[in-house]
């Protein structure tokens, strides 16, 4: 029997004169169009062919490790064509003083349901649609000029039937959405500015104070990371029921979603940056504690909040929380008794903005 020719043998130099002299034959522009079309299909094949041939990565891990935030290794910030890049931190980070209020993860502890997050800690009240306080680290690293969030969102890491508190439950309600863990302190880039901006990590506050002297203790916070060198572990948080907004006072807004704070608390602990790893027993005794509580009122607050000052055992009267449980019995009594009296000039008063509804 003959053997059939292999079509991919069949192509012979006779073959190559006719299409050259074919390809002769057209005028220039149609050269051209066929010179290119055959430059994209030779294109489109080398892509497919790398495209087909690279590296696989292996498979994801799964369970817990997987999704719990993990500390990062503790070689010092790496630094890139936009300065430091902050290392990602986990639980152990932010709640290096302490659990305030021994929040737990388990969803059936509604009212005090830890949250580890990337870039803050916070414990979630449910029947009050706020968090009862978030705790984080404050760095250099941390520090930028990020853009705001045009818009708050809904915690999408809450469990399954847990209160989901939207940006539009605070409009109109005379309450700004303020910030526990600001903005500013995550403002390296998008990714972690944005993560503020979560309904998780915001209480209604009254204008004055989210603008005005809140707001100044911010500004004053990363003023002690970038020009005095310092390191801080914050936790701040609302107690108490009803304040006075813009529209007077409330208790809840929200069509009673939303529980409004009567007072705004926060406590700064500041130690000596040395680059090291976050350790407890870094903080000794002398370390400066700066503590405040706020009424939650529109009227009684203005641009200074050094004359909120009080000692750490007052908010805990207040709130019933326990703070600094994590360092040495001795180093925390210290702490706890102290009132932060150091000369703080009156701030410089600023345009004030109005918060979008």
């Amino acid at each position: 029997m003959a053997r059939r020719p292999n079509p991919r043998q069949s192509f012979n130099q006779a073959d190559a004169r006719a299409l050259l002299a074919a390809f002769a034959r057209l005028d220039r522009r149609a050269q051209l169009v066929l010179v290119l079309v055959i430059g994209v299909v030779a294109a489109v094949a080398a892509a497919s062919y790398f495209w087909s041939t690279r590296p696989r990565p292996g498979p994801q891990a799964s369970g817990p490790s997987a999704t719990w935030p993990q500390p990062a290794p503790k070689t010092g910030p790496a630094s890139g064509p936009r300065g430091p890049t902050p290392p990602a931190t986990g639980a152990a980070d932010h709640l290096l003083l302490g659990n305030p209020s021994a929040a737990t993860p388990d969803p059936a502890n509604r009212n005090n349901y830890l949250l580890a997050k990337p870039y803050f800690a916070l414990s979630y009240n449910d029947t009050n649609g706020t968090p009862n306080w978030v705790s984080w680290r404050l760095t250099a690293a941390d520090l930028g000029s990020a853009p705001r969030r045009p818009q708050f969102v809904p915690d999408s890491e809450l469990p399954a039937g847990f209160k989901r508190v939207t940006h539009q439950d605070y409009t109109g309600s005379g309450f700004d959405r303020g910030h526990l863990c600001p903005h500013g302190d995550r403002a390296v880039d998008v990714q972690t500015s944005f993560a503020t901006f979560v309904m998780t990590n915001i209480i209604p506050q009254a204008a004055s104070v989210n603008q005005k002297a809140w707001n100044n203790l911010e500004e004053y916070a990363r003023d002690l990371v970038k020009k005095q060198n310092r390191r801080l572990y914050v936790v701040a948080g609302g107690a108490g029921r009803g304040g006075t907004g813009l529209n007077g006072f409330a208790d809840t807004i929200g069509k009673g979603k939303v529980v409004v704070p009567a007072l705004c608390w926060k406590v700064i602990v500041a130690v000596p940056e040395t680059g090291g790893t976050d350790d407890p027993a870094a903080v000794g005794p002398d370390a400066r504690v700066i503590a405040v509580v706020m009424p939650n009122d529109n009227s009684a607050v203005g641009d200074e909040w050094a004359r909120f000052r009080v000692a750490p055992a007052e908010i805990e009267r207040r709130t019933g929380y326990r703070l600094f449980d994590r360092l040495a019995p001795a180093t925390a009594d210290a702490l706890r008794a102290r009132v932060d009296d150091v000369p703080v000039p009156p701030p410089e008063p600023k345009q004030r903005w109005r918060e979008k509804e």
